[in-house]
């Protein structure tokens, strides 16, 4: 398995989550780390998504991009809009790279 991702890996790769720890998953970009994805319990037990999207593995640098959202499928959402756009910019590929699954749980 290749240490660092290159655009042709990239334009037949897809992005899948990987259970971690409780509460914890990270992205993984053919098969290569690429973002986590975790939830915390706030005030008044409200759950907050947390999700970033960096790594070695990626054949660009990328700054760390991340934030949170609400439910887990708006956390995926903004992971595949960033790593989208990002691999866009650095590879000039259309940045399409589909969730080979659905979320766990």
């Amino acid at each position: 398995m290749p240490t660092r991702l290159d655009a042709s890996d990239l334009a037949i790769g897809s992005l899948a989550l990987a259970p971690v720890g409780e509460n914890d998953l990270q992205v993984l970009a053919c098969g290569l780390a690429v973002g986590q994805i975790m939830s915390r319990r706030r005030s008044f037990g409200r759950v907050v998504w947390f999700w970033s999207v960096s790594g070695p593995h990626i054949p660009e640098t990328m700054a760390l991009a991340g934030s949170n959202a609400q439910t887990l499928g708006g956390a995926r959402q903004a992971v595949k809009r960033t790593f989208d756009a990002w691999l866009h910019t650095a590879t000039g590929q259309p940045g399409n790279m589909p969730w080979s699954e659905p979320p766990p749980g």
